[in-house]
């Protein structure tokens, strides 16, 4: 499990950087408005999955890294 949350770690930060680098050209409606929406060149709405996708990844390997820790067991007695 823990191999896989590197893995997943690894996957996220890749995904993100590269959604970084190809949407960075497109345009937020409003920066008043709370959703993420934004303007593709054609006009077209569109929403961040890639930043979505590569940020959810890294969450998730760091809760299974998390989730894979030992903690010391104490006896009582």
């Amino acid at each position: 499990m823990k191999k896989a949350s590197y893995c997943m770690m690894t996957a996220g930060l890749i995904v993100l950087v590269v959604a970084l680098f190809t949407t960075g050209h497109l345009n937020s409606v409003n920066a008043v408005d709370s959703h993420p929406w934004t303007i593709n060149i054609n006009g077209i709405h569109s929403f961040a999955w890639p930043e979505f996708c590569g940020g959810l990844l890294i969450a998730l390997g760091g809760i299974f890294n998390i989730a894979t820790w030992h903690q010391k067991k104490y006896r009582v007695g």
